[in-house]
């Protein structure tokens, strides 16, 4: 058998099911609410493609050989199609979104990506705020933002930008000329990575009495009132703090863990690009602000 078209369309697969199953073209066409010449034609389609007759006229609606195969495949392929659909129309629509986002994310993102949420119809949201990533069940959501790259677990973690540390302190202390007592840091780094920023910085550290590491944003505001106190934390955590503060090199990332399931969902909706075009457009922000405080002499309060 010579094929040159390997493709039937599945109209006329299903035409010659019912033929071979009436073995009538009239019957095939009644069933199909078709005309008979239609049905014919059909026949004569799918035989024209494989190159073979599939029915033997001298004897009826008796399958030929090359019919038989097709006849098989033919109920394989009607009975995947007809799955096809089914499955397609008992998919129903996420109705809500499970969200962690830890303490120490950028704030000012969160309630951008939130919003994003919020314009979905139909779509209920629960956002959990939670502390420290090790006690954190993956398994109850859909999407976690974090500092963290979150452990494979039916899922995976994207990284979604890298921003700079900054070092902070009231504009009461000058910390070298007077030793800073109290250390707060953000708990993604640990304490030699502390030690030696502020070393690196020109800041003596030998005299401090209390390291603090926490993860809650909210406690850096009451931090920088207290005398004696400099602060290094993601640049988004004092940004818009009255404070004296210096952008430094070392970076902290942000990511978005997405369950496998609900990836494609995110697809569909736009709300994946969406994120993505956020983060991308803050990233530019962050450019321009640095930028322009380089043009507008901007002096780091820190010098090595």
């Amino acid at each position: 058998m010579k094929t040159v078209n390997r493709s039937i369309d599945v109209k006329y697969l299903r035409t010659f099911s019912q033929v071979a199953k009436h073995k009538s073209f009239t019957a095939a066409a009644e069933s199909l609410f078709m005309t008979q010449p239609a049905v014919s034609q059909h026949i004569k389609k799918i035989e024209s493609t494989i190159g073979a007759s599939i029915f033997d006229r001298k004897d009826g609606f008796v399958l030929t050989k090359h019919g038989q195969v097709l006849l098989e495949y033919v109920d394989q392929t009607m009975s995947m199609y007809e799955k096809l659909f089914h499955d397609l129309e008992s998919v129903e629509l996420r109705d809500q979104f499970k969200i962690a986002i830890a303490e120490s994310f950028c704030p000012d993102m969160v309630e951008k990506i939130i919003n994003e949420f919020r314009a979905l119809n139909n779509i209920d949201l629960t956002i959990t705020s939670f502390s420290n990533c090790a006690y954190l069940d993956i398994e109850k959501y859909d999407l976690i933002f974090s500092v963290n790259r979150l452990p494979y677990s039916n899922g995976r973690s994207y990284q979604l930008n890298t921003v700079n540390y900054a070092i902070a302190h009231s504009h009461m202390l000058d910390p070298q000329e007077c030793y800073p007592q109290r250390i707060v840091y953000c708990d993604t780094l640990n304490r030699s990575d502390v030690q030696d920023i502020l070393k690196h910085h020109g800041v003596d550290s030998c005299f401090v009495s209390s390291w603090v590491s926490t993860n809650s944003l909210r406690l850096i505001k009451n931090e920088l009132e207290t005398n004696g106190t400099v602060l290094i934390f993601p640049e988004w955590s004092v940004r818009n703090l009255n404070c004296r503060k210096v952008i430094i090199n070392q970076k902290v990332n942000m990511y978005v863990w997405c369950s496998e399931d609900v990836t494609h969902e995110l697809e569909e909706l736009g709300v994946k690009d969406k994120i993505q075009e956020l983060f991308e457009l803050r990233e530019e922000a962050c450019m321009r602000r640095e930028e322009t405080k380089v043009n507008c002499g901007y002096m780091p309060v820190f010098t090595s």
